[in-house]
């Protein structure tokens, strides 16, 4: 039995115009997709595409760290740890150690603080919530939750959760709304967002629009705490 293969079909298209991104910062956008990115008189709705964007312009490497490049210099303790107590390998080797290319891993501590939520969705006939938050990071799924916090739809729990992070650059936050009920819960919205931007900032502070819901936002401040590890590519 022979297998015809179909030959792909465009669903959409979108651009970016490099003059909206500031360079070395992290900029996440939803942006909808066309047919032809010529010809705007297509209102037909052919979904989203959502991206994370860091622009890095040539002649710019030194300017901001980019957890994304793979060169990096030992420094003379790691010398030492990497050819024994008296470091005598590594120093012989100086120039090999500090030009030889490492893999790093990024590795830390995620410190998420869920601030509160505006304008969370009517989900219940009584047109009110109880909302909690749950937060999950994919690769352990390890979770967290906020407390109940009964009948509003513009919650304020202040709670910081800490998640230890083994591969910060491959891991991605999820955060879900829910809406606790007696008889079980319903489900008002989410937010997924990677850790490059907090990787990369340090510490940031933003409100996050729920994406599955007609209205709502999440205000979140996070914060890395760095624990790299190195090791031969």
């Amino acid at each position: 039995m022979m297998t015809r293969v179909q030959a792909s079909e465009l669903i959409g298209c979108a651009q970016v115009l490099l003059r909206d991104l500031e360079p070395g910062k992290v900029k996440d956008v939803w942006l909808n997709l066309v047919k032809d990115l010529e010809i705007q008189r297509d209102t037909k709705n052919r979904g989203q595409v959502h991206l994370e964007l860091l622009y890095c312009p040539f002649g710019m490497e030194n300017g901001f760290t980019n957890p994304f490049t793979s060169n990096f210099s030992m420094t003379s303790l790691e010398k030492v740890i990497k050819s024994g107590a008296n470091g005598t390998d590594a120093i012989e080797n100086d120039e090999a150690a500090i030009n030889k290319k490492k893999e790093v891993i990024i590795r830390g501590v995620l410190s998420v603080t869920v601030i509160s939520a505006e304008d969370l969705p009517i989900v219940d006939l009584m047109g009110k919530a109880d909302p909690y938050v749950v937060l999950t990071l994919k690769k352990s799924e390890a979770k967290h939750k906020t407390r109940v916090v009964n009948d509003s739809l513009n919650p304020v729990w202040n709670q910081t959760f800490d998640f230890v992070v083994e591969d910060g650059l491959h891991d991605m936050l999820i955060l879900e709304v829910w809406d606790h009920d007696t008889f079980g819960k319903d489900y008002m919205g989410r937010c997924i967002l990677t850790l490059t931007r907090v990787i990369l900032e340090g510490e940031y502070k933003d409100g996050l629009q729920l994406e599955g819901a007609k209205s709502g936002k999440l205000n979140l401040h996070l914060k890395w705490m760095p624990q790299p590890i190195f090791r031969d590519s």
